[in-house]
């Protein structure tokens, strides 16, 4: 496979003209940036379960402390011969332990 390079152009500004830019190229860049952000936390959501070390990543914590959740009952499922933690079970397991 070939892979496409874009053409490297230089464009050669004065102070005035990039001040005049600048706000529209971080406009753009700060909305491209959202949406980016956004299309990778809808993807995200969409995995309702998780192996053992995406699941550690997704809540922020060791899989040592997944362990112990495990051990006070935080449900799994089993899944191609290993532990899946659900997005949602979590939620439901810490909403129920609160106090």
């Amino acid at each position: 496979m070939e892979s496409m390079t874009s053409p490297i152009i230089k464009v050669y500004l004065t102070d005035a003209q990039f001040k005049e830019l600048k706000q529209d190229l971080l406009d753009k860049f700060s909305i491209d940036l959202v949406n980016n952000l956004i299309d990778e936390r809808i993807q995200q959501e969409h995995t309702p379960y998780l192996n053992q070390k995406e699941f550690s990543e997704w809540i922020g914590e060791s899989v040592a402390t997944i362990k112990q959740l495990k051990a006070k009952g935080l449900p799994v499922s089993k899944a191609l011969n290993t532990d899946r933690y659900g997005k949602q079970s979590y939620i439901d397991f810490m909403r129920q332990h609160e106090r």
